[in-house]
């Protein structure tokens, strides 16, 4: 049995609730497409949309006997007819997604969310304009914290009875994958920058992407004494350690180290990784604690034995973009 077996989703999408509808379908539930909104791409509609079911019935009837309602408002900030029509199913989990705060007249697409939420601001190097993140991924954000949203509300169900209205916000969606640098400025009154490929958390930045034998790994140097211990042993039975070899990872804070012995230290682990493969860096990351991960290309990912295992990729492409109801029988 899936985990939302005899949930009733209804989606009023126009992108902002797109992929949160097919998380929940992923999930089980039976998810209705009453409305769609225009202009999403193909590729992105297959990704977010197949599989969905296309309403057969009036939104009244629909929403009668749902357990959920995805209410994408993207460009309406107010819908009284469906507000009135959610408040009539006292049980009904009512997820209302938004750009701005209601009310803003400011355009809501991918490219002002990425931009007010600070993630061009961090996105690319210094010496280069503000990038934008590739596939639509503010859009994709929001969808993840409506998902979860609707599952918050489920649970809550459970335990007081009745439904419930949630907002939320794009911006502040795509501004939460942007933690780091909120939380930095919080704490010590520093806006952060672009800084390509360096993490820097103090009086210095550390390397984030490594080449190594037969492509890149991902991995940085940071204050984790246990993990940095075990990439050194790792180092040291092929005599590759140098000077690491003699640090007390305990005593220090990398990010407090001066930064031209930070960039000595990794000179030593770009060799080290330079000479072996991304399945010999992963397998060690895995077994010993490293925190490393390996890149993938994507005809990688279209390969992955792990994600064929898991059912993530579907048969039968192109096809229709929507399932239909299938026709009802009398019993």
């Amino acid at each position: 049995m899936s985990q939302l077996d005899g949930i009733r989703v209804v989606v009023l999408a126009d992108r902002l609730v797109d992929l949160g509808a097919r998380m929940l379908a992923e999930l089980g539930a039976e998810v209705v497409l009453a409305q769609a909104g225009d202009g999403l791409t193909h590729e992105r509609a297959l990704a977010w949309r197949r599989g969905l079911a296309t309403a057969d019935e009036a939104l009244p009837d629909l929403l009668a006997k749902a357990d959920i309602l995805l209410d994408d408002r993207r460009t309406e900030t107010d819908r009284p007819e469906v507000d009135a029509l959610a408040a009539a199913n006292p049980s009904l989990v009512h997820v209302v997604a938004t750009g701005f705060p209601q009310g803003d007249p400011r355009p809501v697409t991918d490219l002002t969310l990425m931009a007010e939420s600070g993630l061009m601001h961090v996105t690319g190097t210094r010496e280069a304009p503000p990038l934008r993140l590739p596939g639509e991924q503010a859009y994709a954000l929001t969808g993840i914290q409506v998902a979860t949203a609707a599952l918050m509300g489920l649970a809550a169900r459970r335990r007081i009875g009745k439904g419930q209205r949630i907002t939320v916000s794009a911006l502040q969606s795509a501004a939460l994958a942007n933690y780091r640098e909120a939380v930095m400025y919080d704490w010590t009154g520093r806006i952060g920058s672009r800084k390509g490929n360096l993490l820097v958390r103090g009086s210095s930045g550390v390397r984030q992407v490594w080449p190594c034998a037969d492509g890149f790994v991902t991995w940085s140097m940071v204050d984790n004494p246990g993990m940095m211990r075990a990439v050194v042993r790792q180092m040291e039975v092929e005599g590759a350690a140098g000077e690491l070899s003699g640090i007390d990872w305990e005593s220090i804070l990398v990010a407090e180290t001066e930064q031209a012995t930070i960039d000595r230290w990794q000179a030593l682990v770009a060799s080290f990784f330079a000479a072996h493969t991304r399945a010999e860096l992963g397998g060690w990351s895995l077994e010993q604690g490293w925190g490393l991960s390996t890149i993938v290309t994507l005809p990688e990912v279209r390969d992955s034995a792990h994600l064929k295992a898991r059912g993530l990729f579907r048969d039968g492409l192109p096809g229709p973009l929507f399932q239909t109801h299938p026709p009802v029988v009398p019993t």
